[in-house]
């Protein structure tokens, strides 16, 4: 499997997790409308709390937003984070989400690994408990090579036949860049052909992400999990 094109945005602002999240679905229907893969990686000014889609969030905060995607909590701040978009036909959409999740996950550690961390996907039981995120390995699960220890993992969605894969990276600040030289490398990995997303093209999507943060994720009620889909 690999995507024939994609554009890649290697995003250094750091914006509020309502607007991360928003920015997100954004780049997801980009690749709805256009069938152009995508992925966008960004950094955090502040610690702030993601949980999955059907999952509700007891007692909200401003730094806790639901995502589009599915899976638990997710506990931001000093990671790397990427979505990756990916269009409906392709050999990756149609695959199964453990064999897509597995691909990803490869495609990361080989590019970490030539940047000089080493790392390996966990081989652990799956779990059915909505938790934080870091605390207990899945299978396919990117984990530190020496110690054991998760720094990897993510959560997808399909709709109309295309993906959102929503990833989380708690790196060595070297590597936790945004700009990050391995991240050209595994674009590389990810498709025959990685383009940078042209600016404009960025602008576009602040502007979808302002009306979603608008109409979702600034909200409270798509926050409690009471919002439609």
């Amino acid at each position: 499997m690999r995507i024939s094109r994609i554009l890649g945005w290697r995003d250094a602002r750091k914006l509020d997790v309502a607007m991360q999240m928003a920015l997100d679905e954004a780049v997801f229907r980009y690749t709805l409308a256009s069938g152009m893969a995508c992925a966008r990686f960004y950094g955090w000014e502040e610690a702030a709390t993601t949980v999955g889609y059907f999952h509700r969030i007891p007692l909200p905060e401003a730094t806790t937003v639901r995502r589009f995607t599915g899976g638990g909590l997710v506990e931001h701040g000093e990671d790397l984070t990427f979505v990756l978009t990916i269009p409906t036909g392709s050999d990756l959409a149609r695959a199964t989400a453990v064999n897509r999740y597995r691909w990803i996950h490869e495609k990361i550690a080989k590019s970490l690994k030539n940047a000089g961390y080493c790392v390996r996907l966990s081989d652990g039981e799956p779990s059915a408990e909505i938790g934080p995120c870091f605390v207990r390995p899945v299978p396919w699960d990117l984990l530190d090579e020496p110690t054991g220890r998760k720094i990897g993992g993510g959560a997808q969605r399909r709709s109309r036949g295309a993906v959102i894969h929503q990833g989380s990276l708690r790196l060595p600040n070297s590597l936790r860049s945004p700009k990050a030289e391995w991240i050209a490398e595994m674009l590389g990995r990810l498709a025959e052909v990685p383009e940078e997303m042209p600016g404009p093209m960025q602008d576009e999507l602040m502007q979808e992400a302002e009306r979603l943060m608008r109409e979702r994720y600034g909200r409270e009620e798509w926050n409690l999990g009471r919002a439609g889909s």
